[in-house]
């Protein structure tokens, strides 16, 4: 009689899971396509901190080598030209230093630090020099001598700070210094260091030609660019003989700059709406000929925004969209937010709508294309960054093969519910699409309380990727439901305009749409769901709650509270005028209509709020706002702050502040919604 073997027991969902993970994050492909050198995250829990190093794949046999160790955080691995060097960044000792190392091997060698900021890199000039973004740190005595010791300078604040610009900060980064980010020539036979752009403002995306001689690079030239963020021009530096010039035509936002391998083309993805919104306007890839100067938009009638929106808590950072060419400049690649998707597309280079290339459910946030050999990073609802590998774009039906599989043995080895997709009718014929995450050995027949999480944004998108929040609240015995409500991106222009100067209207439509969907499933408990969501979702759940007795608590995280305020306490507050209808004192009824504090007083559902004390997104006044307008009625709230952390604690803070995040929120659930 044959012996039966059971399957090892799966553990469940833990909080610490996030710990566990390793995920792969830049991506950049040899010349030949035959190596990707890619950064891998990784955790120490002893030293509650997070590192990245650098490992290649080799894209023929599929096996990867580490090539670089300890506890650092390597960044943008940037192959020369002709394939024999690897250069990346790295912090280290008080200064940002570029490395390089041989393809056949060896030690990294130094080749710049300074102290200040790196932001990216390309090869030119037959690999002679590079072309580097740099933003000087302001002078710091103190700073300098700990340098020189060989010592990381103590963080310390300045006796003041002058603010002179509307934008002087940014969350996740702190207050800048003087400096923008500029462009730098350094040549590394004699390691001179020459800086190319100034200007007063940062200088934005920046490519080398094909022959590696002429860099072409968006800046913004206004006298107030601050105030004027969308007068962006394309300028074009000859990197031999230093002749200048501009490209005519029309101002607007602009990015991802690209050269086609023949160099008769340069990409940009962008558009020419001055008055845009927060991500509304239709971004498309405009070509321009390089002979003739002409500009002209590949994808007039495509309603889909370029780029990786979709949101998750993996570690997947938004990094600016990429464009790739085919070998014989035929045909341009790159990514799309869609329905719930991250998809590589294709696109000839005379224009029309592009089709998809990569059609595999989930999320690309990165890919890379040289030679006709494309690799993915790829995630999904059973995939945590994989790597693929299309080994020939050209071919006929080219096909993508995995060749290495991140993070299997906790998947395997880990018990999830299933995650069920489906969409819901709300007001006005529109239909809302959601993603539901079941408990594990989840029954019909039982019934369990709810939980319904709103997005930040507000224009991303919920999507079919791995998300550990999600499985961790669904493990401890809850239906959580995710939803991309109107105002969303990657379902259309009209969805995600929808809600310009009118927050509170149409997506709290949809909000409550998936309320009373969930109350009539059998298998919820219909008085026992909860609303929750961190940024622009904190703000639908202050809002929410301020407007309907349906929900039994809520969690607010990150969010907006009072819109006036916000204007002038976020880091990005002073762009709200073209989100919310005017500033506040042109359209001041509009705010005071959108904005939850207008309702507090009809709050009278337990709330818990949840703020980082150093986001600059939505600063902390707001939840102090919330909390006090609360308390001082006698509401049932409390209020939890992290020091030091910003607006992206949930995907990137200090590891034990995201435990101690995550357990709030069960026991916040656990004693509103299971007692």
């Amino acid at each position: 009689m044959a012996r039966t073997t059971r399957s090892p027991k799966k553990a469940p969902v833990s909080v610490h899971d996030f710990k566990k993970l390793v995920m792969p994050k830049s991506l950049n492909l040899s010349t030949d396509g035959r190596l990707a050198a890619y950064t891998r995250s990784w955790t120490d829990e002893d030293k509650n901190k997070s590192f990245a190093n650098l490992h290649i794949l080799d894209v023929l046999s599929g096996t990867t080598r580490q090539w670089t160790f300890g506890e650092h955080t390597d960044r943008c691995p940037t192959w020369s030209r002709n394939g024999k060097w690897l250069a990346f960044f790295r912090h280290e000792k008080g200064e940002d230093r570029i490395y390089c190392l041989r393809r056949d091997g060896g030690a990294p060698e130094l080749l710049w630090k300074g102290r200040g900021s790196l932001a990216g890199m390309e090869w030119a000039c037959d690999d002679s020099c590079l072309v580097v973004k740099f933003r000087k740190a302001d002078p710091d005595v103190e700073a300098e001598k700990a340098i020189a010791a060989g010592k990381e300078p103590e963080s310390k604040a300045p006796a003041a700070r002058r603010i002179t610009r509307l934008f002087y900060r940014l969350d996740g980064v702190g207050f800048f210094p003087q400096d923008r980010y500029h462009l730098y020539k350094l040549e590394l036979a004699t390691k001179r260091w020459t800086q190319i752009s100034n200007g007063q403002a940062d200088d934005g995306s920046f490519a080398v030609s094909s022959d590696g001689d002429v860099l072409a690079y968006v800046a913004n030239s206004h006298r107030d660019p601050d105030v004027n963020p969308y007068d962006n021009d394309i300028l074009f530096v000859n990197l031999k003989s230093g002749r200048r010039k501009m490209l005519t035509g029309p101002q607007g936002e602009k990015g991802t700059l690209s050269f086609s391998p023949d160099g008769k083309w340069l990409i940009y993805l962008g558009h020419h709406n001055k008055r845009d919104a927060w991500g509304v306007e239709p971004v498309h890839p405009w070509r321009v000929d390089l002979r003739t100067g002409a500009i002209k938009n590949l994808t007039p009638t495509y309603d889909r925004q370029p780029g990786d929106l979709s949101l998750s808590d993996i570690g997947f950072d938004f990094e600016e969209t990429r464009v790739r060419w085919s070998k014989d400049s035929k045909h341009l690649y790159y990514t799309v937010t869609d329905r719930g998707d991250t998809q590589v597309v294709k696109l000839p280079v005379g224009g029309g709508d592009p089709e998809k290339f990569w059609k595999a459910a989930g999320e690309v946030p990165l890919f890379d294309l040289q030679s006709n050999v494309m690799v993915c990073i790829h995630a999904s609802f059973k995939a945590l960054g994989d790597l693929h590998v299309c080994a020939n774009i050209a071919a006929p039906g080219a096909a993508f093969k995995p060749v290495v599989k991140h993070n299997r043995a906790y998947l395997d080895s880990t018990e999830f519910g299933k995650v069920e997709e489906f969409w819901i009718h709300s007001t006005d014929k529109t239909r809302v699409h959601a993603l539901m995450f079941l408990p594990p050995k989840f029954s019909p027949r039982k019934k369990y309380p709810a939980i319904l999480t709103v997005h930040g944004g507000p224009r991303t998108q919920y999507a079919r990727v791995f998300f550990h929040e999600m499985h961790y609240f669904a493990a401890q015995g809850y239906i959580v439901l995710l939803t991309n409500p109107r105002g969303s991106q990657g379902y259309g222009r009209k969805h995600a305009e929808s809600i310009v100067a009118a927050w509170g209207t149409k997506d709290y439509e949809d909000v409550m749409a998936a309320q009373q969907w969930l109350a009539d499933q059998k298998f919820v408990i219909s008085n026992r769901i909860a609303l929750c969501g961190g940024s622009y979702g904190g703000y639908m759940t202050n809002f929410a709650l301020g407007n309907t007795r349906k929900f039994r608590c809520g969690v607010t995280d990150r969010s907006v509270v009072e819109l006036k305020t916000f204007a002038g306490s976020s880091d990005i507050g002073f762009y709200d005028n073209l989100e919310f209808g005017g500033y506040y004192w042109q359209n001041p009824d509009g705010y005071t209509k959108m904005s939850p504090l207008t309702y507090a007083a009809n709050i009278k559902d337990p709330l818990l709020i949840v703020h980082s004390e150093n986001d600059l997104r939505c600063a902390i006044e707001q939840a102090e706002q919330l909390f006090v307008a609360l308390k001082v009625r006698g509401r049932t709230v409390e209020f939890l702050r992290f020091p030091e952390e910003s607006h992206g604690l949930s995907r990137g803070g200090r590891p034990d502040r995201r435990v101690v995040r995550l357990e709030a929120y069960k026991e916040w659930f656990d004693r509103y919604l299971k007692r």
